[in-house]
C-alpha cells in the first residue's frame, strides 16, 4: 500500500478513536449528573441548581419539584437538596475535565483508548 495512503488511513482511525472516546466521556458525564433524591431522578445541571437556589432565596424551605420523568417529588429540605446537586455537579465536571485533558494529550490510538 502507498505510504501516504497508509498514513491517511492511520490518521482516520486515530480521529475515529478519539471521537468515540470523547462520546464515551460525555455519556459518563451525563450519567454522573443524575441524582436520585426522595424517589425522584434529577439532573444536577446549572438550570436545576439555579432553580433550587432561586426557591431558597425567595424564602422556600420545601417544595414540590418535577423530576426528569415529570413526576412530582416533595423536597422537604431545599438547602440539603441544593448541596446534593452541587456535590454531584462538581464531581461530574471535575472528572469530565480530567478525562478530556487526558484525551487532548493522547498522541496515538493506543493512548486514546486507555481507560
Amino acid at each position: 500500500m502507498d505510504e501516504r495512503l497508509e498514513k491517511a488511513l492511520d490518521f482516520s482511525k486515530y480521529r475515529v478513536s478519539i471521537e468515540n472516546r470523547r462520546k464515551a466521556i460525555k455519556r459518563r458525564f451525563d450519567t454522573m449528573q443524575v441524582v436520585h433524591y426522595n424517589n425522584g431522578m434529577f439532573c444536577s445541571d446549572e438550570i436545576t441548581i439555579s432553580f433550587v437556589d432561586t426557591l431558597i432565596r425567595n424564602g422556600y424551605a420545601d417544595a414540590i419539584l418535577l423530576d426528569k420523568k415529570s413526576n412530582p417529588v416533595t423536597i422537604n429540605d431545599l438547602s440539603e437538596f441544593r448541596q446534593v446537586l452541587l456535590d454531584s455537579y462538581f464531581a461530574a465536571t471535575n472528572e469530565y475535565n480530567i478525562e478530556i485533558q487526558k484525551l487532548a494529550k493522547a498522541r496515538s490510538v493506543r493512548k486514546a483508548m486507555e481507560w
